[in-house]
C-alpha cells in the first residue's frame, strides 16, 4: 500500500474533515471522504461554514494536494460534524464515470457534469437522457436567470468531476419539477 491510499484509509476510517485541492482547476473543496479507488474519490461536501452542500467525485490524477487539521479547517469541521448528513450516498458507486453517472443520476435525479480541462468554470447541470462508455447526453437545466432548457452531448473523457446533492443544483432542481 503506497503512502496517498494509507492516509486516505485513515482519513476515511476516521471520518477527518478534509480540504482537498485540485490547484490545476484552481479549486478547493471541503468535507469528509466516503469513498475512493484508484481512479476517483466521493467526497461529502461542505461550505467553509461547515453547511452540507452535496457530493462531489474528483479524479485523483486531479488532485494535487489534500489537508487536514489546523484551525481554519478544523473551525469549519467543527460546523460541519453538526450538520445532518446526506442520505444514500453510500449508495454511489465509483468504479467508471459512467457508473458513476448511472447512481448519482438514480440517487439524486439529476448530475452536475464539469469539465474543467476544456474550462475550469464550465458545469452542466441536468438529467442524463442516454450514455455509453464514449459520449453522455443530457437534458441541461438552464440557470436562474435563463431557465432554459438544452439538449448537451458531452465526451466522457473530458469529465473532470461529477456533483450532485449542493444548494444550487437542489434549487435549479426543484425549479424545473416545479408543478410535475
Amino acid at each position: 500500500m503506497n503512502v496517498q491510499t494509507k492516509y486516505l484509509e485513515k482519513i476515511k476510517a476516521e471520518k477527518i474533515f478534509i480540504d482537498i485541492y485540485t490547484d490545476c482547476f484552481e479549486e478547493s473543496l471541503y468535507g469528509f471522504l466516503v469513498d475512493f479507488n484508484d481512479e476517483f474519490i466521493l467526497l461529502e461536501k461542505f461550505t467553509d461554514l461547515g453547511q452540507v452542500d452535496g457530493i462531489s467525485i474528483l479524479k485523483r490524477e486531479n488532485i494535487s494536494r489534500i489537508r487536514w487539521a489546523g484551525n481554519e479547517i478544523e473551525t469549519a469541521s467543527n460546523f460541519a460534524h453538526q450538520e445532518k448528513k446526506l442520505k444514500n450516498i453510500g449508495d454511489l458507486k465509483i468504479d467508471t464515470i459512467s457508473c458513476i453517472l448511472k447512481t448519482v443520476q438514480r440517487t439524486f435525479g439529476y448530475v452536475n457534469i464539469s469539465i474543467q480541462h476544456v474550462d475550469n468554470k464550465a458545469c452542466f447541470i441536468g438529467e442524463i437522457e442516454d450514455m455509453d462508455e464514449e459520449t453522455v447526453v443530457m437534458n441541461e437545466y438552464g440557470t436562474y436567470l435563463s431557465l432554459d432548457r438544452k439538449m448537451l452531448l458531452l465526451a466522457m473523457e473530458d469529465i473532470t468531476k461529477i456533483e450532485a446533492g449542493g444548494h444550487y443544483e437542489e434549487n435549479l432542481n426543484k425549479l424545473f419539477h416545479k408543478g410535475s
